[in-house]
């Protein structure tokens, strides 16, 4: 678990800020995310690139849940890597590893999104499938320790 003094320096900076999320939202937030890794499942070995976009978004909206969870939002121009940054603090160190792959995904989306010649291959789509799998068996357990009321999605496929 996170120390509460990596998450108040993080506010300090500005790089988050209190948000309260009510259950109904988070539900929703997760089930988005499970539809993501549906789709980017349906679309692995097909269309590769596709396939790890709707995956990084999963990530993404995962690691959001995990934030609101806690009562935060990211607040700077940097919403992505803090978002993965400020879950990693939370979710503590047995994470780093998995957090550390997730911010490379992080920054070769970014290449893609910006420069069209940078593509994404099978083993790139086929790492983030392994690692979305990888984070979302362990944040389940996490969120289903936090909090039994969430209504949680079963193993990604």
């Amino acid at each position: 678990m996170a120390s509460e003094s990596s998450l108040a320096r993080l506010e300090r900076e500005g790089k988050l800020r209190r948000q309260a999320a009510d259950l109904d939202y988070l539900r929703d937030l997760l089930a988005a995310a499970r539809r993501n890794f549906v789709a980017g499942r349906l679309l692995l070995d097909k269309a590769d690139e596709a396939a790890f976009k709707l995956y990084y978004d999963g990530l993404l909206q995962v690691s959001r849940a995990v934030l609101l969870f806690r009562g935060y939002r990211p607040d700077d121009g940097e919403q992505h890597r803090t978002t993965f940054l400020a879950a990693g603090e939370i979710l503590g160190p047995r994470f780093e590893d998995i957090i550390r792959k997730i911010q490379k995904f992080r920054i070769k989306r970014n290449c893609c999104l910006y420069d069209p010649r940078d593509i994404i291959g099978p083993s790139e789509a086929a790492a983030i499938h392994k690692t979305a799998r990888e984070f979302w068996s362990q944040v389940r357990e996490h969120l289903k320790r936090e909090n039994p009321q969430l209504v949680l999605f079963d193993e990604i496929l």
